[in-house]
């Protein structure tokens, strides 16, 4: 199937993402700098941690995403993965920020199986992303304590994510994206002392380009909203 051009909605979804991000970040590094008022730029950062994600589903469903069954589940792993970013945030318990995402990469998996032939994971690649996955979780899970079998299950969940997502070019890197946001942000937990905002920036960075790609790759897939931008033209 031909790419099909961004819907406007999508693109609007996108801008403020990012806008949100970039001041989640200027935050961050007006807190390390001890820079401002701390209490303030805190909850400014939690605020932004349940704002960052819903501008993409919006869109996503702004432009159809909901009419199919792949759409509903991308939107519902999506949905998830922002339950991650806010009560992971506000309770500040890891455990509650691992098993939001665990359900939201389940999810994105029920949404990708039906390309899974389309996939790397449907080939010797698919090998490749396991090995890693699981060597990046065992490294994990060394500092992880009684979440060590969590953190190894979430890695190869999370890889497996990766290489069903390699579909076309969105998706592979909206996979690796992703590999490399929960990578940081577990050595960050459990392994490296990782200063803010160094990690703030590289976990969140990699992480809404993760959600973006993602999402492109599913308009483009579906042709989402590509009927209604026709009819505008």
């Amino acid at each position: 199937m031909s790419a099909t051009p961004l819907p406007r909605p999508l693109r609007l979804g996108f801008w403020i993402a990012g806008a949100l991000l970039a001041v989640n970040l200027a935050a961050a590094t007006l807190l390390a700098l001890g820079l401002g008022d701390a209490g303030l730029l805190e909850q400014l950062r939690l605020v932004l941690m349940w704002a960052m994600l819903p501008p993409i589903w919006l869109a996503l469903i702004a432009v159809g995403a909901l009419r199919h069954a792949v759409g509903r589940w991308h939107v519902a792993a999506a949905v998830l993965c922002g339950l991650g970013d806010g009560l992971g945030a506000t309770t500040d318990l890891t455990i509650v920020l691992l098993g939001m995402f665990l359900l939201g990469h389940v999810a994105y998996l029920v949404a990708l199986w039906p390309t899974r032939r389309r996939s790397l994971a449907w080939g010797p690649a698919g090998i490749a992303y396991a090995i890693v996955g699981l060597i990046a979780g065992a490294i994990i899970a060394i500092g992880a304590g009684p979440l060590a079998l969590p953190v190894v299950l979430y890695a190869l969940v999370i890889a497996a994510v990766a290489a069903f997502a390699a579909i076309d070019v969105p998706g592979l890197l909206g996979g690796l994206l992703f590999m490399v946001s929960d990578l940081v942000l577990g050595l960050g937990l459990f392994v490296l002392e990782i200063p803010d905002p160094l990690r703030s920036i590289v976990v969140l960075s990699t992480y809404a380009g993760a959600q973006a790609l993602l999402a492109v790759s599913l308009q483009q897939r579906l042709a989402l909203g590509a009927a209604a931008d026709e009819d505008e033209t």
